[in-house]
């Protein structure tokens, strides 16, 4: 049977619009064989104006998928139940999040405990050479150091023992090197973060492809 997955996003802020993110983000996951729904924040017409809202993050709806991919912004809920997300991943499900999904929900303890930490602020953008950490977590299979030009987060309440830290940069020096990517397994389900994709290129990025399509299917526990 095919696994279903929900990528909910957009924010009503001219960045981290969905529109410019679904291609590729869809493309990687029906790589992974996903049947993936797509909600949240639109700008059908370019300009400020937008439509929808976060309702499909709730326990009912949730109930549905295998998989949530968050590229959401804020912490107005727009119907959100943040606490329904948590839940649902700790009852065994597989998290997903995206750069500024980190930027999320932050006034939820919960939801920031979950995750692993939140957004703090950012430096300009920069070219950020990634390190890999763990070379032989499953994840970082056929993953090497690379390089792409993107907004890199810097972090507040995180704490390196909770995470399973699997690639960091030394590009920027935030009192030691930043943290890219990680994982975490609240529960019973499982976490993976990458915090970078605040760029279409980044996303587009054959290195970054990999690395999320791996990191989609070690939260579904396919590898």
């Amino acid at each position: 049977m095919t696994r279903k997955a929900l990528l909910a996003g957009g924010c009503p802020e001219p960045y981290h619009r969905i529109e410019s993110a679904m291609p590729p983000v869809l493309a990687a996951l029906e790589a992974c064989g996903l049947d993936t729904t797509t909600s949240g924040v639109f700008h059908p017409d370019g300009t400020e104006r937008f439509v929808g809202d976060y309702s499909a993050l709730t326990a009912e709806n949730l109930a549905q998928y295998d998989l949530l991919t968050l590229y959401t912004t804020g912490n107005e809920r727009r119907g959100a139940d943040v606490g329904a997300i948590v839940n649902w991943v700790e009852s065994g499900r597989a998290f997903v999040g995206i750069h500024n999904a980190a930027d999320s929900f932050t006034d939820d303890a919960a939801f920031v405990a979950m995750l692993g930490g939140k957004f703090r602020t950012h430096p300009a953008q920069l070219d950020i050479a990634t390190e890999v950490v763990d070379a032989a977590h499953p994840i970082m299979q056929g993953v090497e150091t690379f390089t792409v030009h993107d907004e890199l987060y810097l972090f507040a309440d995180y704490d390196p023992s909770r995470v399973h830290l699997l690639a960091q940069t030394h590009s920027y020096d935030d009192n030691g090197p930043v943290p890219v990517v990680w994982t975490r397994e609240p529960g019973a389900g499982r976490m993976f973060y990458l915090s970078l994709g605040h760029n279409a290129q980044t996303l587009q990025d054959p290195h970054w492809q990999r690395l999320f399509r791996n990191g989609v299917r070690w939260a579904l526990r396919e590898i």
